[in-house]
């Protein structure tokens, strides 16, 4: 397969009629989808169980958890997950079992003979496993082979069932029956094949698939997906998430542009203070210590698996302060630096948000509003902070989480003044922002983490491509720690040799502008120099060779830095092609092109417009068609 960011990038937006080779697939459900489709929280209660704990990971090789190629389900896998499946059996058992209350169960009088009738008729049956299957297994309508073997099973099941053993039994009963149905192959894998019997050549998708496929993109869950009960609120309607979209794909309505347009706009992300899109994850104190800005989980983890951001609270930061104007020198592991720092990554001390959740709000509040979203993500200048009063914290924990954005404002627990707008020469959108900075950033305040930095923009903004480190055949490793060498002299003195230079120079002159910060994002007040004293940091560095040549010459710092990539059309139609990985689970190619064209068009037109991009991807033939392979492919 060929490297997509080898492919001459204009020939990607250049219409030339072709229609998309991308063959019809099967992709397997990765660990988030399947937790949000039985209703479970992605983050672990009290109790240490969470239905994310199944081993569903995707592929750690591909860009994104969307791609999901030649994943599959082995023996481990399912011995795994089936003690976590029997907890969300419990909740098809009768309208009052589990901890995960179905409205669906209490309202739906059809379903009532499964678990009240001591023989149910096989009449009942079918309908409460067609049931099941269509709105907590599939979340599709079960074709007629799948209802019969779920019914083969069941009756042999009820055929187990001891007699007269009350509503426990008929609750043991019912929940080895849905476990079953979730280990069938249409509730672990979605299908994207179109109609069977197709003819060879391109087959359009089915309803269903079309609805799956839209539900997943925007809520990473199938349409109508189970609700999430958490007192005295539930996560969605008696139809489910994405209700709607099951219900276009009944009605044929997901086939109309019009519709698929609404619902994008509509499921994309909003605004909310009450936060009821976090309402599986979180109680109300935590949800309302959030920004009033959402996206849906579909459309959040594609900014935070491009940003990369949420590898933070991994990355080991020695004295995360260290160079900047809060370094007093002190290393103890009670001062209050490290205190704050430790609540940025885990929370651990109180209900105010952690820096992920800090730039899940920064990126909500630039897509939105809808206007010039790329722009905006690489220039914006008002952060949101953690509130440093009335929040309920120890206050130790909670006095320095502003100081990785450069200030000790005293901030109220209130959005007002949580939202914050920050120095023009200091920040300037999602690349001056300390969880993408910690993120990209090594362990040590010296360590090399201009190249982690300089590879993403490389890579992720300009769409180049830099050979990886199993095609490098020399020691790539810096000097020693000096006090008379700061990161920079320690990465130039490395990689200054020519066989360095050919994939470094790719990388350090687009990462040294993020030297005036530390490897934890905190703005430098100094830096190491050669005399063994110290000198104001530098983030000066001079682009040559260019992909796009207004690129190209002297910049200050990471501010201006950003502000360049900002404007250029080059890295506009390089966040688009990640859009389109992310989205269509692949890699673009050539035949893409009519599909990349139109969703440049679409966003320049509507002034920057994410959700009209997304809508025209979404309405083109590339979304809903498929080649059928050949033989033996």
């Amino acid at each position: 397969m060929e490297e997509p960011n080898l492919i001459p990038q204009g020939e990607l937006f250049t219409c030339t009629g072709a229609l998309s080779d991308a063959p019809t697939r099967l992709r397997r459900l990765n660990r988030w989808n399947w937790t949000r489709n039985v209703g479970g929280p992605v983050t672990r209660s009290w109790t240490g169980f969470s239905f994310y704990d199944n081993p569903l990971d995707p592929s750690s090789f591909e860009p994104y958890s969307t791609y999901a190629t030649d994943e599959t389900v082995d023996d481990s896998m399912v011995e795994i997950t089936l003690p976590i499946v029997g907890s969300y059996g419990e909740t098809w058992a009768g309208p009052y079992t589990g901890d995960n209350r179905l409205d669906l169960l209490r309202t739906d009088t059809s379903l009532r003979c499964m678990w009240e009738d001591s023989a149910p008729t096989q009449s009942c049956i079918r309908h409460y496993l067609g049931v099941l299957l269509e709105r907590g297994v599939m979340y599709r309508a079960p074709r007629a082979d799948e209802l019969d073997r779920l019914t083969t099973f069941a009756n042999a099941v009820l055929a187990q069932e001891v007699r007269d053993g009350g509503q426990e039994s008929r609750t043991h009963t019912l929940t080895r029956i849905v476990t079953g149905a979730t280990m069938m192959t249409g509730a672990l894998f979605r299908e994207e094949l179109g109609p069977p019997g197709a003819d060879a050549g391109r087959v359009s998708l089915t309803d269903w698939e079309l609805a799956g496929q839209l539900s997943y993109a925007l809520g990473a869950r199938g349409p109508g997906a189970v609700p999430y009960w958490r007192y005295p609120d539930t996560s969605a309607g008696i139809a489910g998430h994405y209700g709607d979209l099951a219900a276009a794909a009944r009605d044929g309505g997901i086939r109309q542009a019009a519709v698929v347009d609404a619902l994008v706009r509509k499921h994309l992300g909003g605004t909310d203070a009450m936060r009821m899109d976090l309402v599986q994850d979180f109680g109300d104190r935590q949800r309302l210590r959030r920004g009033e800005y959402w996206l849906g989980d579909g459309s959040l983890s594609f900014f935070r698996e491009w940003l990369g951001y949420t590898k933070v609270d991994t990355i080991f930061k020695e004295r995360p302060e260290a160079t900047s104007q809060y370094d007093d020198g002190d290393t103890s592991v009670y001062r209050a630096q490290l205190s704050a720092w430790d609540q940025l990554m885990n929370g651990y001390y109180g209900y105010e948000s952690t820096l992920i959740q800090q730039m899940d709000d920064f990126v909500a509040r630039a897509v939105v509003p809808d206007t010039q979203v790329l722009k905006t993500l690489l220039t914006s200048r008002t952060f949101f902070l953690a509130a440093t009063q009335n929040s309920g914290f120890d206050g130790n924990s909670t006095r320095y989480t502003g100081q990785p954005y450069g200030t000790t404002a005293v901030i109220d627990a209130v959005n007002s003044q949580r939202w914050k707008p920050l120095p023009a020469t200091e920040r300037a959108g999602v690349l001056t922002h300390p969880a993408w900075l910690g993120s990209h950033g090594g362990n040590f305040e010296d360590d090399p983490s201009a190249v982690h930095r300089g590879k993403w923009v490389r890579e992720q903004l300009l769409c180049g491509y830099v050979p990886p480190l199993s095609q490098v055949r020399v020691m790539a490793v810096v000097g020693p720690h000096a006090a008379n060498k700061n990161a920079r002299a320690r990465l130039s003195e490395a990689t200054s040799k020519s066989e360095c230079q050919t994939c470094h120079a790719l990388m350090n002159p687009l990462g040294f502008p993020f030297e005036i910060y530390n490897q934890a994002g905190y703005l430098r007040a100094k830096d190491h120099a050669p005399d063994g004293g110290f000198m104001a940091p530098d983030g000066r560095s001079t682009l040559a060779g260019m992909p796009d040549s207004a690129l190209d010459g002297p910049v200050r710092d990471a501010v201006e830095l950003s502000e360049k990539l900002a404007d250029s059309p080059y890295v506009k139609r390089c966040f688009l092609r990640q859009v389109f990985r992310f989205y269509v689970g692949r890699n673009e190619n050539r035949t893409d092109a009519c599909t990349l064209a139109a969703m440049e068009q679409a966003y320049d037109s509507n002034g920057g417009s994410f959700k009209a991009a997304l809508s025209s991807l979404m309405t083109s033939s590339t979304w809903t068609q498929r080649r059928v392979p050949g033989g033996g492919e």
